[in-house]
């Protein structure tokens, strides 16, 4: 799954980064992620679905 896709990230896709809420609510200092990184979280097996934003397993 990509991070824009993902009902965890808060990012604007005109801007193309945002927070990963997962990794902020862990304290980690890099949680500012690409709207096309693919999910290295808990949704790293989900496919990519670019027509439906928010998918979630």
């Amino acid at each position: 799954m990509l991070c824009k896709n993902c009902e965890k990230w808060y990012g604007a896709d005109d801007d193309g980064f945002g927070p990963c809420s997962i990794k902020n609510s862990r304290g980690d200092k890099r949680y500012i992620t690409f709207s096309f990184h693919h999910c290295d979280e808990v949704y790293r097996d989900v496919p990519d679905d670019a027509s439906s934003p928010h998918v979630v397993p």
